[in-house]
This record gives structure tokens, sequence and C-alpha cells, in this order.
């Protein structure tokens, strides 16, 4: 039995090795993305493990069905850059890992929040040019003061919320569907617009579906109280960048912190082929003092990497088995 790893990053290596020694499959390695040129590096597995930004094509499926390889397991939660309906056409199953560390990803946003009303990114930059008493001169803000709208309460969601009122914040939340099993101290707003007339921090804990593109753009970040900060650790989508800079430029909001960038594929790209950053808006709001950009790490801890490899494998082996996936995406 053969399993193939692809996008392997070095943190991820232990585990698949560990794993693969247990199990007692053939284990093969790769940091490169998977692509239509390089399925053939698989053959033979009975699937693949993966983990990218780069789009899962019609091509790959195509090779991977030629190649009578019948599952794609990837090491992440999302799925939106995966043509699913290629993978249907050419008897592909698909698995993701839907929650491999709710914690880490919660206690990142909280990070981000504290640095954001602190105006760490201000002071940090002020620090490196040996202005210490223009630092001293900065307010910055309480989070037990502050109102919290929390966008989504699914697993990540929900645990980010419980932090925020952990820290005294008073917390709200918006949901298509809201749990019945709400803490008592969450209070649900009828919709969107609702919450982020009340909110100082906003919150994006929502998938990235076409229905969520530009969820906050020219319009609804207006209805942000001034000052108001946005955190994004969901999807890129979710939020117009040139929307978000001019809200920052003009004040309107106070800061913003993007883990997850709506033209992150081009940033990746450019990453892996070291090659300078293009992305619109990229270098013009990190030159901002009031924003924080991170390249999609809020999840990354070593719970995390450990669950997301333990996961994408079990999916793989429970296939081989029993001809189910643990957590099949349709």
């Amino acid at each position: 039995m053969k399993i193939t790893a692809y996008g392997v990053r070095p943190e991820e290596k232990l585990w698949l090795q560990q794993l693969a020694e247990s199990a007692g499959f053939e284990l093969v390695q790769t940091s490169a993305w998977l692509t239509a040129d390089n399925v053939a590096l698989a053959q033979g597995s009975c699937g693949i493990s993966a983990f990218q930004t780069l789009p899962y094509d019609q091509a790959i499926f195509a090779q991977m069905a030629a190649l009578q390889i019948p599952v794609l397991a990837i090491r992440n939660v999302g799925t939106d850059n995966i043509d699913l309906a290629s993978a249907a056409h050419y008897g592909i199953q698909i698995s993701n890992v839907p929650s491999y560390s709710p914690a880490a990803i919660a206690e990142f946003v909280v990070l981000s929040a504290l640095e954001l009303l602190r105006r760490v990114p201000a002071m940090t930059k002020l620090v490196a040019q040996d202005k210490l008493a223009a630092v001293q001169i900065l307010v910055g803000r309480e989070l037990n003061q502050q109102t919290v709208g929390v966008v989504g309460t699914g697993h990540i969601g929900l645990l980010a919320a419980k932090t925020f009122h952990n820290f005294g914040a008073k917390v709200i939340a918006f949901d298509a569907f809201p749990r019945a099993d709400k803490p008592d101290w969450l209070s649900y707003t009828a919709d969107l617009p609702t919450l982020l007339k009340q909110s100082q921090i906003v919150t994006l804990h929502v998938p990235g579906i076409k229905a969520n593109d530009h969820l906050l753009n020219a319009d609804t970040l207006k209805l942000l109280p001034q000052g108001a900060v946005v955190i994004n650790t969901a999807r890129g989508n979710l939020i117009d960048t040139a929307a978000l800079y001019a809200a920052l430029q003009s004040d309107q909001i106070g800061g913003a912190a993007i883990d997850t960038y709506e033209f992150e594929a081009q940033i990746e790209r450019a990453s892996e082929q070291q090659q300078p950053i293009t992305a619109p808006y990229y270098h013009e709001l990190a030159a901002l003092d009031n924003v924080l950009l991170t390249p999609h790490i809020a999840y990354h801890t070593d719970v995390a990497v450990q669950n997301m490899v333990q996961g994408s494998v079990a999916n793989i082996l429970n296939y081989q088995s029993h001809q189910q996936l643990l957590n099949p995406v349709k």
C-alpha cells in the first residue's frame, strides 16, 4: 500500500513518517504542489494527501483516474480551490480535515485584536526607527471595553467568541444558522448590518462560498463605528480589498488583521517561485501602521499540523479498508 503526499512542509514530514511506520504503508513525499504534470509520481498509490492554494483542476482528476488513484485527501478544511464537478465526473473521492485545531485560530484572532487595539504595528515601526518618545504617546484601547462581532459561529467562531468573552468583552454574533446550544452570554443579531453597526471588532468565520464574496465591502464597511478593527482568518474573498484599503486610508476603520488575503493565490505562487509579490494592494496595506498582514498562518501550531496530517491519512486508510471516507466532501 502506497500513499503519496504533495505540498509537504518540513514540519509535516515527521508526522507523515511516523504514520507510515505505524500503519505500514509506503510513503512518497514531495514539497511540490499537486499538478497534472506531477501526478505520475503517485502511480500505484491508494490515495493522495495534499495541501496547497493552487487549484485542483480537471486535468489533475483526469490523470488520477487514468492512474486509478481513487482518493484526494486534503490536509485542510477549505475546498474552494477544488473543481468538485470534475472530481465527481472522474470518480475521484475528496476528503478534508474539517477541524484540526479551532483553538489555534481562535487564539490568533484574539492576539491580532490585542495587537491592533494596543497599536503594536505602529509601535514596532517606531521602535525600529529609535523614535521611543513617539511610542510613549500612543494610546491603546482595552479589549474588555469592546463589543466584538463574530460572523459565523461554527467550531472556530464559537471558540473565538468564548475567548473574547473570557477577556471581558461583550460578544455578539451573526450566523445564517444560529446555534441552538449557544451560551447565555452570546446574543445573535438579526442580520449582518445590525452586527456591524454595534461592533468595535469584527472577526470573520464563514466559508468562502460565492454567496459570501465581499461580505465586507464599501457599503458594509461604512456601517462599522469609526475606529473599528476587522480581522479575517477565514477566506480571502470575504473582504473587498480595495474597499478595505480605502476605509483604512480615510480613517473610517481603525485597523485590520488579514491572515487570509483576497489575492492569496498570487502571493503563494510568487513566494513558491521566490519572485516579488505583486498582488493588488499588498504593499500598500503592509506600509500602513494599523495593519497586520500574515500569510495564512493562524492555524499553524504543532497541534494543528499533527491533526491535519493524521486526519488526511486516516481518510485514505479508511477508504482503503472500508471504501468509505471519514470526512467526505461532496
